[in-house]
């Protein structure tokens, strides 16, 4: 059995937790994987009722659970998914870009895979703020380094073979030790090519040129910035899920925030239904579980065949379906082609 820890979130992030719930019931039905919800409130509501934002009892249960699948949140993500990523040291943020059938975008053939340091640079959190100043300071590691370093090049070995270090090693000597520390690493992995790039260049390239890159491997904030540009490459944040990982624990979230001006009704729970997908092969392969690795493909089969045929659409792609609605032709397509 999977114990899968919920964080809700705020905006619309519970309508599109909820949906992706919906898929996760019925692949565990088809596949008869054992799946059990726990609810981990946390976020801007929750600050509101309980003064914290991430309750102890809510991050207990996360703790004790195999994956976590959190909706997005609002103004206190610092609160949340910045403090998740450094106590359960989900150092690896994977986040993949691709053009999607049925998805409006300039380009048609991009497939890459941001590998995004994500415990250390400025979000490791050591800051002052004075009347007068305000500094916040960047940390690198040897071990920091070389550890996300080793991911990318597991992700490259499975797709093109090559990475990309984005990074500001002209001007900071912290990234040319980010640099440096990769390339070692890259190198003992045969096979495997790679280039440098300063993170300037790589957001230029990433709308003229995009089908040039395969896996992007760079810092904390870099990663942060440029995966956003990625998913607007390829055509809305609403289709791009994530994945928080370390070496014995996942948490799933879409790229996306928690939109409050919009009616929850009618978002789109594309991405957090993809970060589900992503949740199941991770527990899969980390696991050594064909029924999940299936449950996960089937997933991902599923909403691109929705997204291709068009006849569902929500509002931010040009129709005017409700999540509830674009759920539903995912989970009929799924019970069709599940076997």
């Amino acid at each position: 059995m999977y114990r899968i820890a919920v964080i809700p979130g705020d905006g619309i992030g519970p309508v599109v937790v909820r949906e992706a719930k919906r898929v996760l019931e019925l692949v565990a039905d088809v596949w008869s994987l054992s799946l059990e919800f726990v609810d981990a409130p946390a976020g801007d509501t929750v600050l509101g009722e309980k003064g914290v934002a991430l309750p102890k009892d809510s991050f207990a249960r996360i703790r004790g659970s195999d994956a976590c699948l959190k909706g997005p949140v609002g103004e206190t993500a610092r609160d949340v998914i910045v403090l998740l990523r450094r106590e359960l040291d989900l150092y690896a943020n994977l986040r993949p870009a691709r053009t999607l059938k049925g998805v409006s975008s300039r380009f048609g053939n991009v497939d890459l895979l941001i590998v995004r340091e994500n415990v250390e640079d400025l979000y490791k959190g050591i800051e002052d703020v004075g009347s007068d100043h305000a500094f916040s300071v960047a940390v690198y590691t040897r071990k920091g380094t070389e550890r996300i370093a080793k991911i990318a090049c597991r992700y490259a070995s499975q797709r093109a073979k090559k990475i990309t270090v984005v990074d500001k090693a002209n001007v900071l000597l912290s990234h040319r030790f980010f640099r440096e520390v990769a390339a070692e690493v890259i190198r003992a992995h045969q096979g495997i090519s790679y280039e440098f790039m300063y993170v300037d260049n790589a957001a230029y390239q990433l709308v003229v040129r995009p089908e040039r890159f395969d896996v992007i491997l760079t810092t904390n904030m870099f990663g942060d910035i440029l995966s956003d540009e990625a998913a607007g490459v390829c055509g809305t944040l609403g289709v791009a899920p994530s994945a928080n990982v370390g070496d014995r624990y996942g948490l799933f979230e879409p790229v996306h925030g928690s939109a409050p001006d919009i009616d929850p009704e009618t978002s789109n729970p594309t991405a957090m239904i993809l970060a589900a997908s992503m949740m199941l092969t991770w527990l899969g392969e980390s696991r050594s579980d064909e029924k999940a690795l299936a449950a996960g493909r089937a997933v991902e089969r599923a909403v691109e065949h929705t997204l291709e045929d068009g006849k569902v659409r929500t509002r931010d792609l040009g129709g005017s379906a409700p999540a509830a609605k674009f759920t539903d032709e995912v989970l009929r397509r799924i019970s069709q082609g599940s076997r």
